[in-house]
């Protein structure tokens, strides 16, 4: 693919972050789908509505993130793989934080560099809820207030309409559902996957 070179900078720092994989894609790969959207709500989720990175606060629906796509040209894509443990079980809502609150360290740093290499649009995002206070503390965002944490908070892919499934699988890259009634043996992997759209 004839992306520029420089992008591959932003794919080594995902990798040294502790990515397991990362790719630099055309923006075409990716797929957005109100029903892809409509799952943070049909049913609904345990953080819906619980940010304002979440629906119905965050205002990137679907046909918004299509017309915010529209605008680049390629994008990071990246996985990070998880203890399936974590995810499992009654005690999944405080296990999982501590990898999610990585993931969102790691996106940010991601877009960051982007932007110090001239990519001044740069756009982030994430997975899950925003866990950098919820449920710990509410957002403060819905409170009138200001985000405690801007340079960390991201929206989840799946929050603006991405179907991170239909990404995965064009990717080749290991995605597995995981519900709360899965069991942790007939689980082959955990991941959380990332994205910074690129001009």
């Amino acid at each position: 693919m004839n992306y520029p070179e420089e992008l591959n900078r932003i794919r080594d720092l995902a990798l040294e972050l502790g990515s397991a994989r990362a790719e630099i894609v055309p923006t075409s790969v990716l797929e957005i789908k109100t029903s892809a959207w409509a799952k943070c709500f049909i049913p609904a989720c345990k953080f819906y509505g619980s940010s304002i990175m979440c629906p119905p606060h965050n205002p990137l629906k679907p046909e918004i993130t299509k017309q915010i796509v529209a605008d680049f040209d390629w994008a990071l894509l990246f996985q990070l793989m998880a203890q399936v443990d974590d995810f499992v079980g009654d005690e999944w809502r405080s296990k999982h934080v501590p990898t999610e609150l990585k993931h969102k360290e790691m996106v940010a740093e991601l877009e960051g560099e982007a932007f110090h290499l001239g990519y001044h649009l740069a756009i982030g995002f994430a997975a899950g809820e925003c866990s950098l206070c919820v449920p710990q503390k509410e957002c403060a965002v819905l409170t009138s207030g200001e985000c405690r944490h801007p340079l960390q908070a991201r929206p989840a892919m799946e929050a603006c309409g991405f179907d991170v499934f239909a990404i995965a699988k064009k990717m080749g890259w290991p995605m597995v559902p995981i519900g709360h009634q899965s069991q942790p043996e007939k689980i082959p992997c955990a991941s959380l996957i990332g994205m910074v759209l690129l001009v």
